[in-house]
């Protein structure tokens, strides 16, 4: 019998991602099983992968799309499965350009695929790559990877070429959901090529110059969100941050690193930006805590209003050293409105600071002879609040970080709020003498 492609079967290009196929068709599956049962022990499958080993897979190995992580970051709406299948290297075409790094060329990880498929064949429990119809081919048998790539080139590299293997076979919505698929399927097993974060800048600058996700931030972002959804906050962010710059992106929404002292940390900002002593008091209480005396105040950033650290620390070296404490508010995420998240904030501290007072106010009963005990307990929440000192009150709100920060790339990128701003993003000066913010705004 011989085998070949119908050049008659075609299909058409602009319907790749309508969910009925060319990899859905009878006389398809029928090509590809005649091409796998033309392989042998010597030519082509020395693994002796047959469909009874593919429907043992499916118990030991589940298709991705039941797995957690396409679950969480894949929409069952974009996609179709077409079942999983024995393809002939003949039929699976990898695009190298789209590789977001030269899989083939990590010797020493291609190395060990090819020495464990030596010691243990095909291991069952391994997750297939994923293919698609191939946009780029009119046969309409052949499909394009999008996982795999490495596990190729390694069976390529055993002494007995192994040309037969599973595939499961989907078709998606969009170029967009392939890219997404592709590196949920990355965390296959035993062993594995490994993600690097620059693997995920790599795949994003792709994107973006394939016309596949827009050259805009929100779009960036929420791409890493997806195909990086199993890896830490942390290193999601700095996926983001290197291909906003490798793609010529403004990053939109600044955010604060509370920890550390370098680039897009609070402590940058405070004390390199704004020129500000450090926050808090660590390395200046010696002597009674002099030096913070003679700074005058204490600082404290804050994502919220009712912060207790903030506030219980601030009462405290309030009451020891004489000192008001000034807070500076941040959102710790992205937020939409941000005006309305400022607001809400200023409404956190009022309340918090109405609180304080009532338990002020509640604990100095005890010194209040009995005669006045009624009159001093007629006082309600705005008497209470009304009748404080402002000036003295300890506890002050400075401002808001910077974060609203849409960038003119016409104006070197120069972002629309600056320094400390107010609840409505305007540029103000701390005055560590002055008022709290609270007395004036929203």
């Amino acid at each position: 019998m011989q085998l070949s492609c119908n050049p008659k079967r075609t299909f058409n290009l602009n319907s790749m991602t309508n969910t009925t196929t060319s990899v859905s068709d009878v006389e398809t599956h029928m090509e590809w099983r005649l091409r796998a049962a033309a392989c042998t022990r010597t030519e082509g499958n020395p693994f002796e992968l047959d469909e009874t080993v593919l429907e043992r897979t499916k118990k030991s190995a589940p298709p991705l799309h039941e797995t957690a992580i396409w679950k969480k970051v894949i929409p069952d709406n974009v996609w179709t499965y077409h079942d999983r299948h024995l393809l002939h290297d003949t039929f699976v075409r990898y695009d190298r350009a789209e590789q977001p790094r030269e899989k083939s060329n990590e010797v020493d990880q291609v190395n060990e695929l090819v020495s464990d498929y030596e010691v243990y064949g095909y291991r069952e429990d391994a997750q297939p790559p994923i293919a698609i119809p191939d946009p780029q081919d009119l046969n309409a048998s052949s499909v394009k990877g999008l996982s795999g790539y490495h596990r190729k080139s390694a069976r390529n590299n055993l002494p007995l070429k192994q040309s037969l293997y599973p595939y499961d076979v989907y078709t998606f919505d969009s170029p967009y959901w392939e890219r997404v698929a592709r590196n949920v399927t990355n965390h296959h097993g035993n062993p594995q090529l490994k993600q690097k974060w620059t693997d995920y800048r790599s795949e994003v600058v792709n994107a973006v110059a394939a016309n596949i996700i827009p050259q805009e931030e929100n779009a960036i972002s929420k791409f890493v969100e997806l195909i990086a959804a199993d890896k830490p906050a942390t290193t999601r962010k700095k996926i983001k941050a290197h291909a906003f710059k490798q793609c010529g992106v403004y990053p939109n929404f600044r955010t604060y690193n509370p920890k550390g002292t370098g680039t897009g940390t609070i402590h940058e900002f405070v004390c390199g930006e704004l020129g500000l002593p450090k926050m808090g008091f660590e390395g200046r209480t010696d002597n009674d805590a002099q030096a913070i005396k003679e700074q005058g105040y204490i600082i404290y950033a804050s994502d919220r209003g009712d912060a207790l650290r903030a506030w219980g620390s601030g009462i405290n070296k309030a009451m020891r050293w004489g000192i008001p404490t000034w807070i500076f508010g941040y959102s710790n995420k992205r937020i939409d409105d941000l005006i309305a998240w400022r607001e809400n904030f200023i409404e956190e501290f009022e309340s918090f600071k109405e609180t304080q007072i009532q338990f002020a106010h509640s604990v100095a009963e005890a010194w209040v002879n009995e005669e006045c005990t009624e009159e001093y307990n007629s006082f309600d929440v705005f008497d209470l609040v009304s009748s404080v000192d402002e000036v003295s009150f300890p506890i002050k709100l400075a401002g808001f970080f910077p974060q609203h920060t849409s960038r003119n790339v016409n104006d070197g990128g120069r972002p629309t709020e600056n320094g400390l701003v107010d609840v409505y993003g305007k540029t103000i000066t701390f005055d560590p003498k002055g008022d709290c913010l609270t007395l004036t705004q929203p």
